[in-house]
């Protein structure tokens, strides 16, 4: 073996070493909350959950978010959430729930109710509290004029 394989080999062992020592649960990934930034790729309103997957520089990562929504509310991963970050390929993963699906008709509070929903085995009750009002907040001072659908029936009540 020449010295240029057997350094390789050094550098390729250390990186191993390093990353199996070091593994994503560990690391303190974040998850974001905000509203999409509407564009030329975007035309739809969304509520934008971003996951981080590997931890980088807060600068850069703060650049890269803000590319893609209006970030309203901030919160570490839970030893679950992390656990699919392991496995993941991408820096980033996001998820979205838009305001003009059939199931949410254009409501604001429809739109919260299921992102509610869908953190509720991760996230406690008070947590998705925050993250609801934040995201209220932030969509009624870029809406002003916004009011909630008529006729849109969002749970039933049997009393």
């Amino acid at each position: 073996m020449n010295t240029l394989q057997q350094k390789l080999f050094d550098v390729d062992a250390k990186y191993r070493y390093q990353k199996l020592s070091s593994p994503k649960h560990k690391q303190r990934l974040r998850v974001f909350y905000g509203w999409a930034k509407l564009g030329k790729v975007r035309k739809r309103e969304a509520i934008s959950v971003i996951f981080e997957n590997e931890v980088q520089r807060e600068d850069k990562v703060e650049k890269s978010i803000n590319r893609f929504q209006n970030t309203c509310f901030v919160r570490e991963q839970t030893p679950g959430e992390k656990q699919d970050a392991e496995h993941s390929n991408r820096v980033f993963t996001e998820y979205s729930i838009y305001l003009d699906d059939r199931r949410i008709k254009g409501s604001l509070e429809a739109a919260l109710k299921e992102n509610n929903d869908a953190d509720r085995k991760n996230v406690a009750v008070s947590v998705r509290g925050e993250i609801e009002n934040a995201l209220r907040k932030a969509y009624k001072m870029a809406h002003p004029q916004y009011k909630e659908p008529i006729g849109l029936q969002l749970y039933l009540d049997f009393e």
